[in-house]
């Protein structure tokens, strides 16, 4: 879906990224910080849990920032200071090249850290993805750590424990919420988001806007949010074939390292386990396992032909995504959703393309495909036309490679989601008005 750093590195790259120490270390603790995050039942378990977490992403901004700073030395052909840290590989520490790594490595953990405090967002907020849409339609924010306010946002997350009880969720931590600076969730049940400034006289107008706007829409449920969406929470329940790829995570991991499988008509799974294969297969061994167990899945879906087949990868997506479900609140084990976070595991998605079709036919929507759907698909471009006629009126839209990548990668029923697209097209909502829709009754799944 885009270039990540695991899409442009090579296979000793990936080796060297996945068993570095810190890299390992950190897969170790997301397994022990998914199990605590579960296990928050009160305010008073999440609010120790946020310090925790808080506490390790800023060592890692603190770390980031040093080793930006010895590759910026290294630029201007400079020694490395005194106290530079040390690398978690055996490479040159005078290369740049050796750094950059090192610093991929660890931008990779801060992004799964704050993935984990994406999943507290999620709680926080009821699971109710309206919600996560709507305060993700906002810059993203920097680090945390060096940045001047963010003393006065601790202060206040710690006042408002102290004084009253109340859980304060510190956004900068989260990738997804860039509405505001926190949210105060008050003993009655209330949700109230702030901006808190070090002076009150530099206040921001921008901000202020966007943040009274965007409380009157959520409040309201109903209005446009300042970024042109509409949030609609249809009545269509939230059903998926996550019980399937559980099984199938769990069969990669417990046997051979590599398992798959058809999880609903026309859809496939293929899972793996690098820890699990680590053992048994070499590198090329792995890619010609998983690649014939690619194929096999394929045949039984009926996308034989290559140019005409939708595969999606999970690798590397902790903390990129705005509005999908993170992989801590994934129906899965601890374990299992760690891994995928770290990459330990990974899982294709395959479906048949005309199954889809088929299925938007059924719920009374005509589709086509406006790409070749061979691997090349350009994620910036319409991907899926679809149009549904409501009385005398044709209504028409585009969906772009995103809006697939979370019928694959959720596993939504295909049925519930053609459904969907129907209902968005139902001629219900005005010419120029952009819906978002979202499920009812996601909590059921990822709560």
């Amino acid at each position: 879906m885009r270039a990540t750093l695991m899409d442009r590195a090579d296979s000793d790259q990936i080796d060297v990224i996945l068993t570095h120490p810190a890299h390992q270390q950190t897969l170790h603790a997301l397994i022990d910080l998914v199990q605590a995050l579960r296990a928050c039942r009160s305010a008073e378990d999440m609010y120790h849990f946020q310090g925790r977490l808080r506490g390790m992403v800023l060592d890692t901004e603190k770390h980031r920032a040093a080793i930006s700073q010895q590759i910026k030395r290294l630029d201007k052909h400079r020694n490395l200071t005194a106290d530079a840290p040390e690398l978690g590989t055996a490479l040159d520490r005078t290369d740049r090249a050796s750094w950059a790594l090192e610093g991929d490595v660890y931008e990779r953990i801060w992004r799964q850290l704050k993935s984990i405090a994406d999943a507290l967002a999620w709680k926080v907020f009821g699971y109710q993805r309206n919600i996560i849409v709507a305060l993700s339609r906002a810059d993203a924010p920097g680090p945390m750590f060096g940045k001047t306010g963010l003393a006065a946002e601790l202060e206040f997350i710690e006042t408002a424990w102290r004084e009253n009880r109340e859980f304060v969720l510190h956004h900068d931590l989260t990738n997804v919420i860039r509405v505001g600076d926190v949210t105060v969730l008050d003993r009655d049940g209330w949700a109230w988001l702030r901006e808190i400034k070090t002076n009150q006289r530099y206040r921001i107008p921008a901000q202020e806007r966007l943040l009274a706007d965007t409380s009157q829409v959520l409040s309201d449920e109903a209005g446009e949010l300042p970024s042109g969406y509409v949030p609609v929470r249809t009545t269509i329940d939230y059903r998926s074939n996550l019980a399937g790829l559980r099984d199938i995570l769990g069969l990669a991991h417990a046997r051979s390292g590599i398992a798959g499988g058809v999880v609903s008509s026309g859809r496939a799974v293929v899972a793996a386990s690098q820890f699990t294969a680590a053992g048994r297969y070499t590198a090329e061994e792995f890619s010609i396992r998983f690649s014939a167990e690619l194929a096999r899945v394929r045949r039984r879906i009926g996308t034989d032909d290559p140019t005409h087949t939708l595969t999606l990868l999970s690798i590397d997506q902790a903390g990129r995504t705005l509005v999908r479900p993170p992989w801590a609140i994934y129906p899965i084990a601890a374990n299992v959703a760690a891994s995928l976070i770290a990459d330990g595991m990974f899982f294709a998605v395959c479906m048949n393309p005309d199954k889809i079709i088929e299925s938007l036919a059924k719920a009374g929507v005509e589709a086509s495909w406006l790409q070749r759907l061979d691997g090349t698909e350009n994620p910036a471009k319409p991907l899926l036309k679809v149009a549904a006629r409501s009385g005398n009126r044709l209504c028409s839209t585009s969906l772009n490679l995103a809006a697939i990548a979370e019928l694959m990668l959720e596993l939504i029923d295909l049925g519930t989601w053609s459904r969907q697209i129907a209902a968005m097209l139902s001629g219900e909502f005005p010419a120029g008005i952009r819906p978002w829709p979202c499920f009812a009754k996601e909590a059921i799944v990822w709560a």
